[in-house]
């Protein structure tokens, strides 16, 4: 069984944004990136050659679940969170090596193939920014907010197109694992408000976290942000080692 994904092809930079999600996807999923949702059947040469096409579909297994469905599962749960936000990031950082950055990391767009939750998979590409495509190509324009609400990072939310990096990913990346963790949205960059005393004098891992690894990621000057997916991911490998001892 699939899951098929169908878009009307309506608008001239609907079709162009579908386009630009199949190819990032497609080679993603040609190249097996760990923890990328694969792609099953895509029909990105009808739609490239046809200017009268009207629908684009692309097929992935069905996920039994989303990030979104069962975040309620991970509160508290310290050590199960850093283990799913280390496989997220592992997907991310796989579109990064291609030149993708993903702009839309939220809990819908992580997805699970059965029911052990143990390998997330990143999903829905759509609104990438390609950090290769010339400025007169590209899809947003200056002034354009696109992103996911609650998450994405303080440049995006200003409309700045060129501003957009790796560390916009992981700004994101940084307000997903609080809500994993707490169940909650994070306001802007508050920190300060991000575990409440109980929950700190529950798991006293929770103060390691925020001070290494939130504080680091959550931040608006993207230039004191951690500045990869692969720094993370190393931050979190050895937390989690220093965790598990």
């Amino acid at each position: 069984m699939a899951a098929v994904k169908v878009i009307r092809l309506s608008r001239a930079k609907k079709k162009a944004r579908f386009i630009q999600e199949l190819k990032i996807h497609i080679q993603l999923s040609e190249t097996h990136a760990p923890n990328v949702i694969p792609v099953i059947d895509h029909n990105l040469e009808d739609i490239s050659n046809s200017e009268d096409a009207i629908r684009g579909y692309i097929a992935m297994p069905v996920a039994v679940c989303s990030l979104d469905d069962r975040y309620q599962l991970y509160n508290l749960r310290t050590e199960f969170c850093l283990e799913t936000f280390f496989g997220i990031v592992t997907g991310v950082r796989a579109a990064h090596h291609l030149g993708a950055i993903h702009r839309d990391i939220k809990p819908a767009n992580v997805l699970f193939l059965d029911e052990s939750l143990k390998e997330p998979m990143v999903s829905d590409f759509g609104i990438c920014y390609l950090k290769e495509t010339i400025e007169n190509e590209r899809l947003t324009e200056h002034g354009e907010t696109v992103g996911a609400r609650f998450f994405m990072a303080p440049e995006q939310e200003r409309g700045g197109v060129t501003d957009v990096d790796e560390s916009s990913d992981v700004y994101a990346l940084g307000k997903l694992l609080h809500f994993m963790i707490t169940s909650r949205y994070l306001y802007r960059e508050e920190l300060s408000t991000s575990f409440r005393d109980e929950e700190l004098g529950q798991d006293e891992r929770l103060k390691v976290i925020r001070d290494d690894l939130l504080a680091h990621m959550i931040v608006e000057d993207r230039s004191k942000r951690i500045q990869s997916a692969g720094e993370l991911l190393e931050i979190t490998e050895k937390m989690l080692g220093a965790f598990r001892s």
